[in-house]
């Protein structure tokens, strides 16, 4: 909490849809508040989605051991993101790293991790897009929790969009796709793992799962935004 006071102090909070600075304690401009849509407390600690839309009931599975993000992924987040990732808007990662940084002070307000480090990308999807948009999020992450960022992960071969495979597909898709760094050394170490997008989870667990094979102590994940499901309270389908 005290982190989360300092970082209002010296990096003034800012709404994510005008860019307004916001009132100490406030979290989003009212006259935009239709616009983007945050995950509010209490959340789910594995799936990273409020109580009320925990993915945890939709799968009865636990998705990650410990996720936090500050949106939902839908309205100007959503567009926002879009335009850093695919248009190159990288001015963008500024404010949304500040709002993943905060969202991390508050939820995990004793943990200090040790570095930060991001979902990568295969050099060859790299090279095309000209930048990983996980590591420009990292990077302000880091930067506004005083913390080392540092690439610890390779992506080891190219695999199929998550969202493009069934479900059976999704379960085998990123198997050892991930692989440490040459001379990365994380053992014994706290590690905060960035991502932009968290949909089924799959990425972020094989990336904290190869961290761990390789001596992490802990792995935190933030992302910017989480895929909202509705969950049908009485059949547990959403």
């Amino acid at each position: 909490m005290i982190l989360s006071r300092l970082l209002d102090l010296f990096y003034p909070r800012r709404c994510p849809v005008c860019g307004k600075v916001l009132p100490f304690g406030e979290t989003q401009c009212t006259c935009h508040s239709l616009q983007t849509k945050r995950v509010d407390a209490p959340a789910c600690e594995h799936c990273g989605a409020g109580l009320d839309r925990c993915t945890c009931q939709r799968t009865g599975e636990l998705t990650l051991p410990h996720l936090a993000a500050p949106f939902y992924y839908c309205g100007k987040v959503r567009d926002d993101l879009l335009e850093l990732k695919f248009h190159g808007e990288k001015t963008l990662a500024v404010q949304l790293g500040r709002e993943m940084a905060v969202c991390f002070a508050v939820r995990f307000p004793d943990v200090q991790p040790d570095v930060v480090t991001s979902v990568p990308m295969t050099k060859k999807g790299e090279r095309a897009r000209g930048f990983n948009q996980s590591t420009l999020l990292a990077k302000q992450v880091a930067q506004q929790l005083l913390l080392p960022f540092s690439p610890l992960l390779k992506k080891t071969r190219e695999t199929e969009k998550q969202h493009a495979c069934s479900e059976t597909q999704r379960k085998t898709n990123l198997l050892g796709a991930f692989a440490l760094q040459k001379n990365a050394d994380v053992c014994g170490k706290t590690v905060l793992l960035i991502d932009d997008i968290k949909t089924t989870g799959a990425t972020l667990r094989e990336c904290a799962q190869t961290l761990k094979e390789n001596g992490a102590a802990s792995v935190y994940c933030l992302c910017c935004a989480v895929t909202e499901y509705f969950v049908d309270q009485t059949s547990g389908i959403s």
